[in-house]
């Protein structure tokens, strides 16, 4: 699993990289896009409680960052738009997983 900030240089310097080669740059966003989602979905701790979600979002924006590397920029987006979207459902699971478990701990009064 790799962590924010291994996701974090990964992107920057896949952009830095596309910056020089002047690719298209939607593919910029996209990935800029899922980076986001990503943050967000480790700051509600997806990587436990959605863990599978997360893990795959992870794995999408590795393949994007390839495929973009490779100036398949078209399946670089798709890739980039897939992970925002899995990471988006990790961070939704992960809400929901939170709350349940915060009711079952208030019910037991701990």
């Amino acid at each position: 699993m790799l962590n924010k900030t291994l996701t974090s240089f990964l992107v920057i310097t896949l952009l830095f990289f596309l910056s020089l080669t002047g690719c298209d740059t939607t593919a910029d966003r996209e990935l800029l896009r899922a980076e986001k989602a990503l943050d967000v979905a480790l700051d509600y701790n997806a990587d436990a409680y959605a863990s599978d979600d997360y893990v795959a979002a992870e794995e999408l924006l590795v393949e994007a960052a390839e495929l973009a590397n490779d100036n398949r920029i078209q399946e670089a987006r798709m890739a980039a738009i897939k992970c925002k979207l899995r990471a988006e459902d990790a961070t939704r699971k992960a809400k929901e997983r939170h709350a349940i478990m915060q009711n079952e701990m208030d019910r037991l009064g701990r």
